[in-house]
């Protein structure tokens, strides 16, 4: 009787939804200040500041079942008058362990769970980056992930 119990704990252990964030690393991070020192000089006039957000994912099959890399990219760019001051991007990936859900969940949760959990770091290391660069830390606002996979969604159709 208490093999059965335990097979039984052990088939509903395996059906069980299961997310787990494996590890997380900063995988390239670019900082350009390709017009010092005169970018870093008072302006008069407001930067214009262009970021654009990106997510990768791939399973990763060679680690096991259910076991994901997910890549939020960011790029910002600041300018006056059509100069760059400064270009920064990186890439902040994690490994996440997505089992036992549906393939139409399994994206989203890599498209938009995912990213909610590695934005904060990525928005960390560019801030710091661009305040190390000579200019005032670039405050990334907190960015609408389900937006984007809708917005990906739309694309693809």
């Amino acid at each position: 009787m208490k093999k059965k119990e335990e097979n039984n704990q052990e088939k509903q252990e395996n059906t069980n939804f299961q997310f787990i964030i494996n590890a997380q690393y900063l995988k390239d991070l670019s900082f350009e200040n390709p017009n010092a020192p005169d970018s870093l000089k008072q302006f008069e006039e407001k930067p214009e500041i262009k970021i654009n957000v990106d997510i990768n994912t791939k399973p990763l099959k060679d680690h096991g079942d259910g076991i994901y890399e997910v890549d939020l990219i960011i790029k910002a760019t600041t300018s006056i008058k059509k100069k760059n001051l400064f270009l920064v991007e990186g890439i902040y990936s994690g490994i996440f362990t997505i089992k036992n859900v549906k393939d139409d969940i399994l994206e989203r949760m890599l498209l938009i769970e995912c990213p909610k959990f590695l934005f904060p770091f990525l928005r960390s290391i560019i801030s710091t980056s661009t305040r190390e660069g000579g200019f005032p830390p670039l405050m990334i606002t907190p960015i609408d992930f389900i937006a984007l996979y809708e917005s990906r969604k739309q694309k693809k159709n």
